[in-house]
């Protein structure tokens, strides 16, 4: 079995797209694989591969290379807190949700952290976490943390749930014992967790690696184990894919929080909606718990249209693109750049409108404004990267990618 081989197997089990990494990235972990295993050629790796489920989970841990730390994107955890605050705080139900891939346990303990503060009872929810990886699982179960697990100014929780060993941060207990975590892939052909649907699932930053077909895939089992009410949440990468596949944006300024849509145009590109990002460089970490925003009011958004002249508002062009409405958000921006100059702000809403319209040319030139303006603007490299990756242009996205780790790195 050659590389082209061990790809196709790849894509096969997992649903990577070769684009999203790059193929110089997959050959480099085989050869490194290769090494590990002590053998001589990339044949007698392949034919490993072929007969050991744990060696193709290691390689695709040097494939996808897991980022995770606790309360990832704070608004999506701000969001699920009001939710919860509003609709189940004092409700019988036992509340259940999903964390996919799980990695090392951060994501699936936000949760259960957040159900905590939100003011519920150990015995009212149920959190379950599930990866492709047994290693990772068993980091998750251990429960200990080292500093990069936590990121940002805002540590309140980490003093509230976790003591300091000479091991690193050990969790307590009680939050440790709220998730249950599970080794499985949502490819897999009858993909489930339990017997009951979840009321909230967090699949964030897994879809951009997969390919249409395991997109598709994957959104369609999320579809059936999604209770009817229930909220699906995706990294800002992913959120134009949803309404592609049932579902429909909630509009919680930046919560990336999908709704199952109860009718489904398959065949309509729909708009696509991107909410506001900013680099985590220039405008720091958002309290994890702060309350998200409202979504302007229609009478606000009716009066600034009524406006014979468009102000260079660009908080406000951001939330008309966050509630769907892309040209009127695009001309605000046109005219801040004509009467306000350059600004990399502006450049980077203007290429996420062009990316939701499925204009990636245009879209990449914008993205290329900003960073000319703001080297380091964490949400723009990411952005051309995906971009990059899909053009067939691996090198390009690779250097963009590792751009925006150093510049993560920075932030912590």
């Amino acid at each position: 079995m050659s590389l082209p081989q061990i790809i196709a197997l790849l894509r096969e089990r997992v649903g990577l797209d070769v684009a999203s990494v790059g193929a110089g990235l997959i050959e480099r972990a085989v050869k490194a694989r290769v090494s590990a295993n002590n053998l001589r050629n990339i044949s007698q790796y392949a034919d490993l591969l072929q007969r050991s489920e744990p060696e193709l989970q290691s390689l695709v841990e040097a494939v996808v290379i897991p980022e995770t730390f606790f309360f990832r994107y704070p608004e999506s955890f701000a969001a699920l807190r009001q939710i919860v605050g509003e609709r189940f705080l004092f409700g019988t139900k036992k509340l259940r949700a999903l964390s996919i891939p799980c990695s090392t346990g951060e994501e699936p303990f936000s949760i259960a952290m957040t159900f905590l503060d939100a003011g519920l009872s150990l015995e009212k929810f149920q959190i379950d976490g599930v990866d492709i990886s047994a290693h990772l699982l068993d980091i998750a179960r251990l429960g200990i943390f080292r500093s990069n697990s936590f990121r940002g100014s805002e540590l309140k929780f980490r003093n509230q749930y976790f003591r300091k060993t000479d091991a690193g941060f050990r969790l307590c207990d009680g939050v440790r014992q709220c998730v249950k975590f599970e080794q499985g892939n949502v490819l897999e052909e009858r993909f489930r967790f339990g017997s009951e649907a979840y009321d909230f699932i967090f699949c964030r930053n897994l879809l951009i690696y997969f390919d249409n077909e395991a997109q598709g895939q994957a959104l369609k089992s999320f579809r059936q184990i999604l209770t009817a009410d229930g909220l699906l949440f995706v990294g800002s990468a992913e959120a134009g894919l949803l309404s592609q596949h049932g579902f429909s944006n909630v509009k919680m300024p930046m919560a990336f929080a999908f709704r199952k849509s109860e009718s489904v145009a398959f065949q309509t590109l729909p708009k696509l909606k991107q909410p506001k990002v900013r680099s985590p460089s220039r405008a720091g970490r958002t309290e994890a718990y702060r309350k998200p925003d409202l979504a302007l009011s229609e009478k606000t958004v009716e009066t600034a249209q009524r406006e014979k002249r468009l102000v260079p508002d660009l908080a406000f062009a951001e939330q008309l693109a966050d509630k769907g409405q892309l040209g009127e958000a695009a001309e605000i921006c046109e005219v801040s750049l004509r009467e306000q100059g350059p600004s990399a702000r502006a450049f980077y809403l203007l290429g996420l409108i062009r990316d939701c319209t499925g204009d990636q040319h245009h879209a990449s030139e914008f993205y290329r404004k900003a960073l000319y303006l703001e080297p380091d603007h964490y949400n723009v490299l990411i952005q051309q990267a995906l971009l990059k990756a899909k053009s067939g242009d691996s090198a390009a996205a690779k250097a963009l990618r590792n751009r925006a780790l150093r510049v993560l790195e920075q932030t912590q």
